[in-house]
């Protein structure tokens, strides 16, 4: 007999209508394991949008140079645009109170300072603006790295908002500067007509000058013609004064009036000229505080010709005044010997005659200084006219260019500076203008930490599955007696319940002592372990008491649909919605949710309604295997001869 004929005849043992599926149901255990856990696992990134994240808006808006920077607003606008994930824009109480509960994987805040830090963008020292990601382990592992996987496009769409706002800036400054250019070209146009004003006032101040030197020559001709009358007068008056024989009562009184009158006019004679010399030497003073003020004229030829011209006047004038202080000296001392003259009345009748032809030189000498000094003040008036006109012209250059100047500080002042070290901290903060804080409120640390949950229940539900391939379900002689079927039932789960128990604490010791597990609370992870145990234990013996050899099948089938359907890996949001709907009615999703409460850390809620529902898995199969043995007391053709005998 060869091998291929003991081959047929094992198969063969396989016949009627319940023992042919056996090969069929072997066939299907790669499919069952294969097809079904890739179903469950085939895009869960590419249904993101259904993972529900929680958003926090917090962001207060600031206004920066006159724009408003409202980045967050900006974000989450992105955010709806982009359905990445299944958002949820919600208060920061909220969001906080689904993070813990489940409702969220991980929620994200725009925190209150986003805005603020994004406006420094033009300022010499920029701020990186922080968004902040907070994530519960609790919830799952995965889905943690699953939102660290997306954290490129989420960066991605905060430096959009970041560079919006950015531009917002950008753009407010070059309107300030364009605001700022075009004041600054008023100042300039103005500084233009003030240049020009200057210009005509220098022109008026020549020709000012001009009739000031024409008048001081004629005043100095006439203060000539004056002291040769008053020397002629002088002499006269000395032979008089030899010849007080011949005094004439009348010619000494008139020589007494001439005298005086002379007197008289060259003291006026000395006081306009003092007026004109005074008034030259402000003329040039004025002059050389406005080249101090504009050092500019100093080039210019007209000013350097008024300039001297007005220094000319000015000596000419000073000259003049002491040439008519002089003469008015020698008119004082030629009344006062008119006066003694007149005292001494007599010889002096004779010579008085020959005073007339020098008095009447000293009168037209007076009328030509008369004339000058007409000229002089007329000279002075334009002058004085010019130099109002420059001064008004000097007047708006210097406001004109006080305010270019506080115009190109100011637009320094907004001009970043070039300094090395603040360029490149610059240039690093604008070039990736925003990070992600990331924060967990229980987190699970390392890959394998996050998953235990998961790969414990597994552990506990394969134990089940091949404790009974040890173990017999029930035991048929106190099936045959008397035994009540609760006692049965008990004694056929607690042999495979004890076992499961002492070797899920061992998983859990070495787990924890090798690998660093470190539950956060220990005896809540024994004792939910030792309940996940027992109860996967009596879903096992029912099966195996109800069903036989197809109730390891039905547990293997059971095993294959709660590893896709329990949670623990991806989040159920992104599985399909077959998986979906059975998995609130999987007792392994409970097992998981629990272990991540007492190994991560979370709401005691949950661990608390875990343990329950687990409670009532075991409570409830324990009853169910308890009817079941209660029927099985009554023997049948089927059960004498089973369809299937492993």
């Amino acid at each position: 007999m060869n091998a291929i004929r003991l081959a047929w005849l094992e198969l063969r043992r396989f016949r009627g209508p319940v023992r042919r599926l056996v090969p069929v149901v072997l066939l299907l255990v790669p499919l069952l394991y294969g097809a079904l856990y890739l179903w469950s696992n085939w895009n869960p990134y590419g249904r993101l949008d259904r993972v529900p994240v929680a958003v926090v808006d917090s962001d207060r808006p600031v206004v920066a140079n006159g724009e408003l920077v409202n980045a967050g607003q900006q974000f989450t606008q992105q955010l709806r645009a982009d359905r990445l994930f299944d958002w949820h824009f919600v208060s920061g109480r909220e969001a906080r109170q689904g993070l813990e509960q489940g409702r969220y994987y991980f929620t994200i805040e725009v925190p209150k300072d986003f805005s603020a830090k994004l406006a420094t963008a033009s300022q010499p020292n920029p701020q990186r603006a922080t968004l902040i990601t907070t994530k519960n382990d609790a919830n799952g592992y995965i889905a943690g790295i699953m939102a660290d996987t997306v954290r490129s496009e989420l960066q991605n769409q905060i430096n959009a908002a970041a560079h919006t706002s950015y531009a917002r800036a950008l753009y407010g400054k070059l309107g300030d500067a364009r605001q700022q250019l075009t004041e600054a070209a008023g100042a300039s146009k103005q500084l233009v007509d003030g240049t020009a004003l200057a210009q005509q006032s220098a022109s008026g101040v020549s020709a000012g000058l001009s009739g000031i030197r024409g008048g001081a020559s004629q005043i100095t001709e006439g203060a000539q013609q004056v002291s040769q009358a008053t020397a002629q007068l002088d002499a006269q008056l000395n032979a008089i004064t030899d010849l007080t024989a011949e005094q004439l009562p009348s010619a000494v009184n008139a020589l007494v009036n001439a005298s005086g009158t002379a007197v008289a006019n060259l003291t006026a004679i000395k006081g306009g000229t003092a007026f004109v010399a005074d008034r030259g030497e402000e003329g040039v003073g004025h002059l050389r505080t406005l080249a101090a003020k504009h050092p500019d004229l100093e080039d210019d030829p007209a000013y350097t010709a008024a300039l001297g011209n007005a220094q000319k006047l000015a000596n000419a004038t000073r000259a003049l005044d002491v040439n008519a202080g002089q003469a008015l000296a020698r008119a004082q001392d030629a009344n006062i010997r008119a006066l003694t003259l007149q005292r001494n009345l007599g010889p002096m009748q004779q010579r008085v005659r020959g005073l007339s032809a020098p008095a009447d030189a000293l009168r037209a000498g007076t009328a030509n200084i008369a004339g000058g000094s007409g000229q002089v003040t007329g000279g002075i008036d334009a002058l004085a006219g010019s130099s109002g006109t420059l001064q008004t012209g000097a007047g708006q250059l210097s406001g004109g260019a006080q305010r270019l100047d506080r115009l190109i500080h100011g637009s320094l002042a907004r001009i970043p500076p070039t300094n090395p070290g603040q360029v490149a901290r610059a240039a690093d903060v604008l070039g990736s203008p925003s990070q992600i804080s990331t924060a967990n409120l229980n987190p699970a640390h390392v890959y394998g930490r996050g998953l235990a949950p998961f790969f414990f229940g597994i552990a506990l539900w394969v134990f089940g599955l091949f404790a009974y391939l040890v173990f017999k379900p029930l035991n048929q002689r106190a099936l045959a007696a008397r035994s009540r079927a609760l006692t049965i039932a008990l004694g056929g789960w607690l042999p495979a319940a004890g076992l499961g128990v002492l070797g899920g604490l061992v998983l859990l010791a070495v787990v924890d002592f090798g690998l660093g597990l470190a539950p956060q609370d220990l005896l809540g992870t024994v004792g939910l372990v030792a309940l996940g145990a027992a109860a996967f234990v009596a879903v096992d013996h029912f099966l195996r008491t109800a069903l036989g050899a197809i109730g390891g099948v039905a547990s293997l089938v059971l095993l294959v649909l709660q590893l896709t359907a329990s949670g623990g890996l991806y989040p159920m949001e992104t599985t399909p919605a077959p998986f979906q709907a059975v998995h609130p009615y999987l007792p392994m999703t409970y097992l998981v949710d629990g272990l991540r409460v007492t190994i991560s850390g979370g709401l005691g809620e949950h661990l608390v309604r875990d343990a329950v529902v687990l409670g009532c898995v075991l409570v409830v199969f324990l009853a169910l295997t308890t009817l079941v043995t209660a029927r099985q007391r009554v023997w049948t053709v089927g059960r004498l001869h089973p369809p299937i005998d492993l």
